[in-house]
């Protein structure tokens, strides 16, 4: 593989990405305040803030479940959600090719009102391009979100500790298996889980609710980001895979296409790492919620280490590394 090009390997959450980000981490250096988190956190006048910004270009545009619209907001939220802010303001561009359809615009924009409203958030400036044909593909969205902190503990992919449980607010994978059954065309009632997570864990924080570590398993799956915590919080993580909430449907598709579905997108699920004494409060509080409804424990962090990583206990009591791929399996899925 040519080392001095970018391949879609370097978009898919594994080794290659990791080796993309210390390129642009290393070369902008100091003037880069935030490492490692999906929105950065910095003193505003209402107190502590984050931004947030990510483009969408997922294939298809229209899936089961939802739209490149819904997706961009709900996308955005997440991550603002993910160190603990609630989402006030989005910003909203759209890059469209020509030929692209009125009618096929006007369901993506009212996904996003729809989403917007139900988020209580504003989209405060927005930007439209029209590319001429074959330069890019249909639609992409770029967005940038605001939101304000409703904790002054700090939650980091580095704050996982020893003997903290791992808590996944729902099945696993949906979202990457619904898309790829569509386009590989498996008969399937797949539907992706794309939410906005942003409600669920404001609940958690109103009701004061320790938590060391939040996480969206989005792209790269659960595996993926798991990966990143051990290596940010220098621990280990044990899995349990008879806890694993996967659904048959999505283990299908996996099996049929030959990818572990703990490394497929969700886009409606938070991780979440808190302290054991403090689980079943936070269980508690999810039960109570719509999208928490199914959240369970589904590992623990051991111990400490020099050489962290994620271990998977299978369901004969063995136990395997889960690692960072090193190749895409599901391109243009967010």
């Amino acid at each position: 593989m040519d080392k001095n090009t970018i391949f879609l390997s370097h978009g898919s959450g594994g080794k290659q990405s990791q080796e993309l980000l210390e390129l642009i981490y290393n070369t902008l250096n100091e003037v880069v305040i935030n490492h490692g988190e999906d929105s950065g956190v910095f003193q505003a006048v209402e107190g502590k803030a984050a931004i947030t910004t990510d483009s969408y270009t997922v294939d298809p545009i229209f899936f089961p479940g939802g739209n490149i619209g819904k997706l961009a907001i709900c996308g955005t939220t997440n991550d603002l959600a993910m160190v603990g802010a609630i989402p006030k303001l989005i910003t909203l561009s759209l890059m469209i090719e020509e030929g692209f359809s009125f009618d096929d615009l006007n369901k993506i924009l009212i996904s996003i009102k729809d989403e917007t409203k139900k988020g209580n958030i504003s989209i405060i400036a927005g930007d439209t391009k029209i590319v001429s044909r074959g330069k890019i593909d249909k639609i992409f969205i770029n967005t940038a979100g605001y939101g304000v902190l409703a904790t002054n503990e700090s939650i980091s992919s580095k704050n996982a500790k020893p003997q903290d449980d791992v808590i996944i607010t729902g099945d696993i994978g949906d979202h990457g298996a619904s898309i790829m059954a569509y386009r590989n065309g498996f008969e399937s009632s797949l539907k992706s889980d794309c939410a906005n997570v942003a409600p669920l864990i404001k609940a958690l924080l109103e009701q004061e609710a320790i938590i060391h570590a939040l996480r969206d398993p989005t792209r790269g799956g659960l595996a993926s980001i798991l990966n990143e915590i051990v290596a940010s919080s220098k621990v280990n993580i044990i899995l349990e895979e008879e806890r694993l909430p996967i659904k048959e449907s999505v283990s299908g598709v996996c099996d049929a296409l030959g990818i572990d579905p703990l490394y497929m997108a969700c886009e409606g699920r938070a991780v979440i790492i808190c302290p054991q004494d403090e689980t079943n409060e936070v269980l508690k509080i999810l039960h109570n919620e719509p999208l928490g409804s199914n959240a369970q424990v589904i590992g623990r962090v051991t111990e400490r280490s020099d050489t962290p990583k994620l271990f998977l206990k299978t369901f004969i009591g063995a136990k395997r590394i889960l690692p960072l791929l090193s190749r895409e399996q599901t391109p243009r899925i967010c």
